[in-house]
Formats: C-alpha cells, sequence, structure tokens
C-alpha cells in the first residue's frame, strides 16, 4: 500500500475539488451515493457535470436519500434521467417488511464516490452550499481497495430497486480488502446488531494511551460508554471533539446533557467555534476509522451507513495531525460559559427526553 494512493480532505470545499476533478476526469464510469446532494450553487456544477458526462457515454449512476436530498427537485431529477443518469431514491418505506418504525428512521447516509471504478472517495460529506466552510473528513484512495465500495454500491443500487443485470460486473468484487492496512466498515439497517458500535468498542478495549472522538452528534448506547468507562479506568487519554453548535439545533440540548457524565470519567471536551461534520476515531498511533457514521444509536443500529479502517501509520499520523488541529483551535468545556437559565435547562430536559424514547422505539 503506497501513502500516495490515499488522501486525506478536511473541510467539505476541498473535498468537493477534488471530486470535481475525480469526474471532469471519467472516461468510463461514475457511481455516486450520498446523503444530501441539491440542486443549488453547490450541487448545480455537479448536477450539469453528470449530465455532460452521461452524454459522453459514460456509465453514469445515483443514488440519493430521499429524505436527505428532499430539496432535489423533480425537474432536476427529470433533467438527469433525460441526460441518461441512472438515478435511484433510497427510500426504505418501501420495505415494508421492516415495520412503520423502521421505516420512517431509516436512512441511506454513506458518502460514496467511485470514478472509472479506479479511484474512490469516503467519509462524511454531502454537497449542499451551506457546507462549504465545514470541517469534514473525505479520503481519497486509489486502486484495489475501491473493488469494496463498488460491491457495496452495487448492493445498494439493487435494495433501491435498480436492475440487477446493470451491476452484475461489480457484484463479482468482494467486500474483503486483500491488505491488512486497509478495510471498510458497512452498516447495514437490517442488522440486529452493529458493526460499527462493535469496531468502536473493540478499539476502545484495545486502546494503551490516548483516544480521540469526533462526530457532530453524540448518543452513546450502553455498551459504548462501558468500553469509554474501561478504556479511562486503565489510564487512556480520551478527547471527544464536537461542534459548539451543530447544524441539528436539538441535538446540541441532548448532547449537554451527557457532559456531567463524561467530566466524571476524565473525557476531555472540546467544542469546535464553527460546524464539524467529520465522524470517527483515532486510537494511539496505531488505527483510526473515518467515514459516515455519527457517535449516536441511529448510525450504529438505523443507517445504511460506510467507513474506512485504517491501520496504516503513516496515514493514521496525516489524520490525527488534522484532528489535532481542530482540537487545537476548540475550545475545552471548562473555557465555555454555557447557558444556565431555567429555559434553557427545560430545553435539555425535553431533548434528552425525546432521545430517550427515540431509541426505545428502536
Amino acid at each position: 500500500m503506497r501513502l500516495s494512493d490515499y488522501k486525506i480532505y478536511s473541510t467539505s470545499k476541498q473535498a468537493w475539488d477534488a471530486m470535481h476533478r475525480a469526474i471532469l476526469g471519467a472516461t468510463e464510469s461514475i457511481y455516486w451515493e450520498l446523503y444530501i446532494f441539491v440542486d443549488d450553487e453547490a450541487g448545480k456544477p455537479f448536477f450539469d457535470l453528470l449530465e455532460k458526462k452521461a452524454g459522453e457515454g459514460l456509465d453514469v449512476k445515483l443514488i440519493v436519500d430521499y429524505w436527505g436530498s428532499f430539496g432535489l427537485s423533480r425537474k432536476r431529477i427529470a433533467s438527469l434521467k433525460k441526460a441518461g443518469v441512472d438515478v435511484k431514491l433510497f427510500s426504505e418505506r418501501k420495505l415494508r417488511y421492516r415495520g412503520l418504525w423502521k421505516r420512517f428512521i431509516t436512512l441511506n447516509h454513506r458518502k460514496i464516490l467511485i470514478v472509472d471504478e479506479k479511484i474512490g472517495f469516503i467519509g462524511g460529506v454531502n454537497i449542499q452550499s451551506n457546507m462549504e466552510d465545514w470541517l469534514d473528513i473525505q479520503v481519497e484512495l486509489k486502486g484495489k481497495a475501491v473493488r469494496s465500495l463498488l460491491r457495496s454500491f452495487a448492493k445498494q443500487y439493487i435494495i433501491c430497486g435498480g436492475d440487477k443485470k446493470q451491476v452484475k460486473h461489480l457484484l463479482k468484487y468482494k467486500f474483503r480488502v486483500e491488505s491488512d492496512k486497509i478495510d471498510f466498515i458497512y452498516g447495514e439497517a437490517s442488522e440486529k446488531s452493529s458493526k460499527m458500535r462493535k469496531k468502536y468498542s473493540e478499539a476502545l478495549l484495545k486502546a494503551r494511551e490516548r483516544v480521540i472522538l469526533f462526530s457532530p452528534y453524540y448518543f452513546p448506547d450502553k455498551k459504548f460508554l462501558y468500553a469509554l468507562w474501561k478504556a479511562r479506568k486503565r489510564g487512556v487519554k480520551v478527547d471527544l471533539l464536537i461542534p459548539f453548535r451543530s447544524d441539528v439545533r436539538v441535538a446540541n440540548y441532548a448532547i449537554y446533557g451527557w457532559f456531567s457524565l463524561l467530566k466524571k470519567m476524565g473525557v476531555k471536551i472540546h467544542m469546535t467555534s464553527g460546524m464539524m461534520h467529520g465522524k470517527g476515531m483515532i486510537v494511539d498511533d496505531d488505527l483510526a476509522i473515518v467515514g459516515s457514521s455519527n457517535l449516536d444509536q441511529t448510525s450504529f443500529y438505523d443507517n445504511y451507513e460506510a467507513n474506512v479502517q485504517i491501520r496504516d501509520k503513516r496515514l493514521v499520523k496525516n489524520l490525527k495531525s488534522v484532528v489535532r488541529k481542530w482540537i487545537k483551535k476548540a475550545k475545552k468545556i471548562d473555557d465555555i460559559i454555557l447557558e444556565s437559565g431555567k429555559w434553557h435547562k427545560m430545553k435539555e430536559k425535553i431533548a434528552f427526553k425525546l432521545h430517550k424514547i427515540w431509541y426505545n422505539n428502536k
């Protein structure tokens, strides 16, 4: 595995520019799976380019989540299809066997782009103009590792109602990656257990010195908290990086409810002034996990997610350098004067109760 085959982008804009360049250079195929992709100032150049490439005869397939991309107009969808882009909208409402609650809350939260079956992108980056300056993580990779992403895309295409014959050539690939330095973790909403939560917990239990967790939303389950407590009991330093104000305001108030517990554990909480949308974990200098999964039970159990696990120490070091810069610019929770009025406390309680109700109905 060559380090030159991998690149890390730390803002939405950086990732957009890299993905646009890759699509511009495409000669055979473009497969893209996104949660939020809307036709605004940020999305229009991509949609125009996809239509142009489809018109040139490339195999262009696009999967977007029905709810996440609710702002994508019917007019633009019609335009894409007319140009030859194979567009599929993910909606779990079609999978009736899963029950009403699951159909309502399950989303396709993955962010995967594969160009010419050789260049892949995976991370937390969506396409919407207000996200341009967000801190986020997107990993670009090349080579045989991309084959796992191709099979994952094909599976999701079929789930969305796509013709299996259209992606049969992608199903020949295996999920397993040949190198032990990199692997992918695909969250499947139909599973009763969570691969992602298991990977996080295992990493916490193996940590020796330091763990860095970063996520825009933080609602762990008891097993995850237990693994976190065990790590702290062994003397492992734990840092949690979250935004001071996320794009989902109710999430902020629910997160505040965890602060006292985390502080008792000895977890150092850092808050970015701007929106931080990156999701992942760095353990010592040995392991990093990044992707689309938030540190919450919705990502762990209810959504379709895609993450990459990295064991190459050079790449882990590069990623760690990025996140440490974010932490350095952030403020510790003790240095931030949080609102403490009755109305604010009431909002915290309401958000926390809603959080409990949400997960009790999973």
